[in-house]
């Protein structure tokens, strides 16, 4: 049910990006060029940030349209049979002969608790894939979390021509690269930005997050952005607004591994776009859905149910 207390169907969501297959190494201290470091827990499953998302979203039960692009390998075999069998429609996902399918090396360390991703880039979604515009513009939210920043200006450039309805969201992922000169401007097309504050700081090129929240905040007036949910790990996160910041805090939970949350929290800010919720549900909604996703290994092992953010969040229901 909205906060009107109507019931609606499924929220619909389409979600662009990369999704990767991971190995994850749970070890008694981080590595270090003079130490070595003992593997107790190993973990393969897939992963990467879109896929990610699109799982989450999947699990709170939205109806998820996925384009991500998978080398002709079997390890994305193994990627699209994980998102079909989560309900996830990958009809407009892209097989790339010849190309690898991307993977990452995660390690997740005891002692200090830390995490260390080694990316081994391969197949992406790129401007000149085929796919059906009028229905990606359909759904009730856009996710453009693409490396490929020809794809994001291109997209970002029709939604008022083809449906002025259309809702997109920004994740930070591959926007804060100082090598996209125009990465702010890129942000400030989306109706929602997500993001670390180191994202943001990279994106605004400033070297404090209270200075790049101001930034972005004078910065709003005129574009198309309409909130920026920036994530801050165990202190919660906080939800800018052109004229006002609210604090959310973390939810309670015993965390094995940070892998995945932040994709999890903008699952969660998904969620609550597409059913039109007010900026402080949504931001609940994520925080609930991000701290949950930490309680196992991997970035999909732990993402919740609609019954367990339910239990906890009563604006979800």
């Amino acid at each position: 049910m909205t906060e009107s207390g109507t019931t609606h169907r499924p929220p619909r969501i389409a979600a662009l990006g990369i999704a990767s297959w991971d190995t994850l190494l749970r070890t008694d201290r981080q590595p270090t060029p003079v130490s070595a470091a003992t593997v107790r827990e190993q973990y393969s499953a897939p992963g990467g940030t879109t896929g990610n998302t699109a799982t989450a979203l999947a699990r709170l039960g939205a109806a998820v349209t996925c384009m991500v692009a998978v080398g002709d390998d079997p390890l994305g075999d193994q990627v699209l049979q994980a998102l079909a069998a989560e309900g996830i429609d990958v009809s407009w996902s892209v097989r790339r002969p010849g190309e690898p399918t991307d993977q990452a090396t995660v390690i997740v360390s005891d002692d200090p608790p830390d995490r260390s991703v080694i990316w081994l880039p391969g197949a992406q979604v790129r401007k000149g894939d085929r796919f059906d515009i009028g229905a990606l513009f359909a759904h009730d939210v856009v996710i453009l979390d693409v490396a490929d920043m020809p794809l994001f200006r291109f997209l970002t450039d029709l939604p008022a021509h083809i449906d002025p309805r259309t809702r997109i969201l920004g994740p930070l992922n591959y926007l804060a690269d100082p090598n996209v000169p125009d990465r702010l401007e890129l942000a400030l097309r989306c109706d929602t930005v997500v993001g670390s504050e180191a994202d943001l700081c990279v994106l605004t090129d400033t070297s404090d997050a209270e200075a790049a929240i101001a930034l972005f905040q004078g910065r709003m007036r005129g574009s198309n952005a309409r909130l920026l949910a920036v994530t801050r790990g165990a202190q919660g996160s906080r939800l800018i607004l052109e004229d006002a910041v609210i604090e959310i805090p973390a939810i309670e939970v015993e965390a094995v591994d940070p892998t995945g949350a932040g994709d999890a929290y903008l699952a969660g800010i998904a969620w609550g776009m597409a059913r039109r919720m007010q900026p402080i549900a949504c931001g609940r909604i994520a925080a609930c859905v991000g701290g949950l996703a930490t309680r196992s290994l991997g970035g999909q092992a732990a993402l919740p149910t609609a019954a367990e953010v339910a239990a906890r969040v009563p604006e979800f229901a």
